[in-house]
């Protein structure tokens, strides 16, 4: 399953049934492992009565602003089936027995008529339906759905001929990352299938122990009647319930020894025809049978060993990943049948075994604080992820990444502080993720199907937490928690990272993002808030009236977002990871709804304090920004960048131009990538014969976008007509492709007469095209318009409405430059921008394409360095953690795409004298631009690993805007 992980259902394990859900729900109730990073999860309140629709109330209205909510307050709340599931419950309703309920599963594969009724796809089914038939299997096998007697006589070879059907039905769908997790967790809901059980009349010795003569006539009565006859008339989940009875009985009472010895065996197979057979006896009995291979009864036998004799954790733990290894194999490559599903279902009962492993681990380090492990604690985190991917439950190749850098780190000689904690932060996201995917994959259906089953209100409710925390994931996530907790104390790392320091003052408020903020004050406000937001996108803008802002994520600090938040002079800041989020919205009590101080110190110190200070009206507000440039529309030529000029092609193609005479210059440590220009006057003449129409379109933009959807359909239209009206001249495409090598691909650039200026950067307002192939010229001529488009993003729109821009004043020029095929990107500043020291360079880095960066858009933290001018010193403030790199992707008309990183195998990550030295280049390359374009610069480049000599491209330059006065 993509971004989660695998459930265990029980936590029941050798001989004894572990068909009881009540286990693990004990284990909740009494509150163990509270201090996981999942904390309450959703849908889990013992009072809920159905949990089928999730809702989280953030700031739905100004009178509930005040109102904290810790987590996600997530309510349970009554919402009609949808067809499939009406089907299941109807269906329920009208068979009785289990084999009746058996049969409609397996219809719902075979009879194209009961599938159609149903709303079923046969083929592909989809995974909100697979996910309801888990759980409808599950109610059933814990007995939550009553089963009873239909009249008819089946002996138990007609359920296992059933599950056979099922499970060769579920091996024929195409696999999907979340498919193959909830086919897997189907699977050992269903009846043994092995020959023991498809035989005429399976299940024979409780016949012969009913008419032994060594048992009183009550005992065998009660054999006979409640049992034998059941069994073999109407099998059912409440036959094992009655046989544990029985055997309870026999073993309290003064019974022969030959008689127990009996019915222990039957024991034994009853509970593998329910499938509730442990670890040992599943493992004894594929031994036995000689399967699954030869290795494989070689690493059963090492894995017995180990677990009857090893007091050592990992050395069980590396024994059970080498026999489920073997078993995966075996199973990916054996046919449908009992061999398959016996290594299934004992594969099954190996995670459970690793689970209690691991909780063993997670116990010892969380009692061991003061002399932590951390060795062991990667060890036991490699071991949970192995077992995780191995189950098809988390994303396999970033769980593979995070094994190899694991193991990278084991192999070096000391620990490396801030590595550790880049890798702790990236696992923690993968058991969040697990957690997030549990709830969407089940939480909207397990309440509307186990109300309308009349399943117990309790059981249906903490169905989604039950299985979360039965998770070789959860036990994941509790050795993570304990050593981040290490990690942070031993780094004394602050829980904040200020994006923008200061103090601000307005009402306290709390919203999922900036978007619903803006959906929930829509008005004209005027009045300031100080924002506690879930999330944020990276591309938004901030409402002017929003003077503060507390993040639960980290972010690029020098991302599109937080160069405009210091350009508003919003406070900013960003925590280190959700507890110092959840901690300090916990402390505000009476203060939300009310005006607050937002106080933030550069060194990551947080506070907010009850204030009567007022907001600043509206006539006290800073002025705006004024953007208007004169723009010289006499160029309708493509010009080299060196030709350049800040009134003909905007700023930032002129400043790429004076980057290439720089790094032209003797002692330039640095490239510039080849590159034109289109003036602005090449989309005037193309907007000529329609100019008249789209001034008119443009005002109705000012007088009609009135909401955040509102302004998104206008803007959308002006996208459109510019579209439609503004065709990029053939000469202008066939200039451009003489100017670049022939198999060249080319990043295509907006160059506004608005962006990149001394007072306002207008950073992420437009867009860029990148791995544009050159000699595609319907491919060059579209990203072209797609660049004329990007003034009429929703954000570039509001933001000139907003700074009192009139639409018809903003002239789009493009820069072409030829990409670089890079290793990593940077965005660097001069002067540090959160500190305000002078001093020093602010650097930040990310594997692959800068978009990483700039966008803000992906969970994780980049490379964060420092550089002391008068020392001549490099620091490191944090490695990366970010899961995916943006690369260019191959063939044609393709852009970007993802790449999971494996931090093992980066330079950056691992050498720390080329860290170091590639540090004071890159800050070299920014104080040079500096000191020759006479003010602090932001800038962008690129590195590119050649062995260990980096070459250094600087791609982009502009002013560095200074953070605007805070109250």
């Amino acid at each position: 399953m993509a971004d989660s992980g695998k459930v265990l259902r029980w936590e029941g394990q050798g001989s004894s049934s572990n068909r009881k859900l009540t286990v693990t729900s004990d284990l909740l109730s009494k509150g163990e492992f509270s201090d996981s990073p999942f904390g309450k999860v959703a849908g889990a309140s013992a009072n809920s009565h159905s949990s089928s629709q999730v809702e989280a109330s953030h700031g739905s209205s100004k009178k509930d602003d005040h109102k904290p909510s810790g987590h996600v307050d997530w309510q349970i709340t009554s919402k009609d089936l949808d067809t499939f599931g009406a089907a299941i419950v109807k269906a329920n309703q009208e068979n009785g027995s289990w084999r009746q309920k058996l049969e409609f599963v397996k219809s719902l594969f075979y009879d194209k008529n009961v599938a159609s009724a149903s709303g079923f796809n046969q083929q592909e089914p989809e995974t909100s339906h697979l996910a309801m038939i888990a759980i409808y299997l599950h109610f059933l096998s814990t007995g939550q759905v009553t089963c009873v007697e239909d009249g008819r006589h089946y002996r138990p070879n007609h359920h296992s001929m059933m599950a056979s059907a099922i499970d060769e039905a579920l091996d024929k769908i195409k696999k999907t990352p979340a498919n193959a997790y909830v086919i897997r967790k189907i699977h050992p809901l269903l009846p043994s299938y092995s020959s023991a059980y498809t035989a005429q009349v399976p299940l024979t010795r409780i016949r012969d122990i009913a008419h032994r003569s060594d048992i009183p006539k009550e005992m065998k009565d009660d054999i006979k009647h409640n049992l034998q006859n059941k069994l073999h008339r109407c099998a059912g989940p409440e036959d094992l319930v009655t046989a544990e009875r029985i055997m309870k009985q026999a073993e309290a009472g003064h019974y022969s020894g030959a008689f127990i010895e009996q019915m222990r065996i039957f024991m034994v197979e009853l509970r593998e025809f329910f499938n509730a057979a442990g670890l040992e006896d599943r493992l004894r009995e594929m031994k036995n049978k000689g399967e699954p291979n030869p290795e494989g009864v070689k690493l059963i036998d090492d894995f017995l060993a180990q677990k009857r004799t090893s007091s050592d954790f990992r050395a069980k733990l590396k024994a059970l990943i080498k026999l489920r290894k073997n078993f995966d194999s075996y199973i990916s490559t054996v046919p449908h049948g009992e061999s398959k599903q016996r290594a299934r279902l004992t594969d099954v009962a190996l995670e459970q075994f690793a689970f209690v492993l691991l909780a063993e681990a997670a116990q010892i380090l969380e009692g061991h604080a003061a002399n932590f492990d951390w060795k062991m604690a990667v060890e036991a985190a490699i071991g949970a992820l192995e077992n995780g991917y191995l189950s098809e439950s988390v994303d396999v190749h970033e769980a593979e990444a995070l094994r190899k850098e694991g193991e990278s780190m084991l192999s070096s000689s000391s620990l490396n502080l801030h590595r550790l904690k880049a890798w702790l932060d990236r696992s923690i996201r993968l058991c969040t993720s697990f957690s997030d995917a549990m709830q969407d994959l089940f939480l909207v259906h397990v309440g509307p199907l186990g109300q309308s089953l009349q399943v117990d209100p309790h059981a249906a409710a903490v169905f989604v937490e039950a299985e979360v925390r039965a998770s070789v994931v959860f036990q994941l996530s509790r050795i993570l928690t304990a050593s981040i907790k290490f990690a942070k104390k031993a780094m004394n790392a602050p829980p904040w990272a200020a994006l923008q320091p200061g103090k601000a003052a307005g009402r306290l408020v709390e919203h999922q993002s900036l978007a619903n903020l803006l959906d929930h004050h829509k008005g004209g406000e005027t009045e300031s808030l100080i924002a506690f937001l879930e999330h944020a996108e990276g591309d938004e803008d901030i409402p002017p009236f929003v003077k503060g802002i507390v993040l639960a994520e980290e972010l690029p600090l020098l991302s599109h977002l937080g160069v405009r938040a210091r350009q508003q002079g919003v406070i900013f800041v960003c925590s280190d990871g959700p507890e110092a989020f959840k901690d300090l919205k916990s402390k505000q009590g009476s203060s939300w709804g009310n005006f607050v101080e937002l106080n933030v110190q550069a060194g990551g110190s947080v506070s907010v304090s009850r204030t009567e200070k007022k907001p600043v009206s509206e006539e006290e507000a800073p002025a705006a920004v004024d953007l208007q440039t004169n723009a010289d529309l006499s160029i309708s030529e493509v010009v080299p960048c060196e030709k350049a000029t800040e009134g003909t092609c905007g700023a930032k193609s002129a400043a790429a131009g004076e980057i290439s005479r720089i790094a032209a210059k003797g002692g330039a440590d640095f490239q510039a990538p080849p590159g034109c220009a289109l003036p602005f006057g090449v989309m005037m003449k193309a907007a000529k014969p329609s100019w008249g129409r789209y001034v008119e379109q443009a005002k109705q933009f000012d007088s009609q976008a009135s909401s955040g959807q509102l302004a998104e359909e206008l803007a959308a239209g002006m996208r459109s007509f510019a579209s439609a009206e503004w065709k990029v001249p053939k000469e202008i495409t066939s200039a451009i492709r003489r100017l670049f090598p022939a198999e060249a691909r080319v990043m295509v650039r907006s160059s506004a007469n608005c962006e990149d200026l001394q007072k306002v950067s207008g950073a992420g307002l437009y867009d860029s095209i990148a791995n544009v192939e050159v000699k595609e010229e319907e491919a060059l001529a579209s990203a072209i318009s797609r660049v004329w488009q990007s003034l009429w993003t929703k954000r570039a729109a509001l933001s000139r409405r907003s700074a009192g821009l009139k639409h018809e004043e903003a002239v789009m020029g493009v820069l072409v430059q030829q990409m670089v095929a890079c290793d990593l990107s940077f965005i660097a500043f001069s002067s540090n921008p959160i500190t305000r020291d002078p001093n020093q360079v602010y650097i930040e880095m990310c594997v692959g394409m800068g978009e990483t960066l700039a966008s803000a858009g992906q969970a994780g933290t980049p490379y964060r360095f420092t550089y002391d001018k008068s020392k001549g010193e490099a620091g490191v403030t944090s490695l990366a953690s970010f899961s995916l790199a943006l690369v260019p992707a191959e063939g044609k008309g393709m852009e970007l795409t993802d790449q999971v990183i494996d931090y093992s195998s980066v330079a950056l990550h691992t050498d720390e004298a080329l860290r170091s030295a590639l540090i004071k280049r890159v800050a070299k390359a920014v104080m040079l631009l500096a000191e020759e374009r006479g003010t602090d610069q932001d800038v962008e480049g690129v590195v590119v690993l050649d062995g260990k000599d980096p070459r250094i491209h600087i791609v982009q330059a502009r002013p560095m805007v200074l953070a605007a006065s805070s109250s």
